[in-house]
């Protein structure tokens, strides 16, 4: 949790970041994970309603998760 809020912080996120370490949230999306062994990362935004609006997926380009989560927030 510590590290979230650090990352959310140094990023100035104006949204909120979740940390699944035991593998639930990422079963009930249906996240992918690389070779069926490591965790894939996935971010996704998802409104206020519960709508998820954006899905992005990418294990190497971490900066752009940010990036894209961002951009889809400003059109939101």
């Amino acid at each position: 949790m510590a590290r979230q809020q650090g990352f959310q912080k140094n990023h100035q996120l104006p949204f909120l970041i979740l940390s699944d370490p035991d593998n639930k949230v990422r079963q009930r999306y249906g996240a992918s994970s690389l070779f069926g062994l490591f965790p894939g990362r996935v971010t996704y935004v998802i409104d206020k309603e519960g709508v998820v609006r954006y899905v992005f997926d990418s294990m190497l380009n971490f900066k752009a998760h940010v990036d894209e989560a961002l951009k889809i927030l400003r059109q939101l």
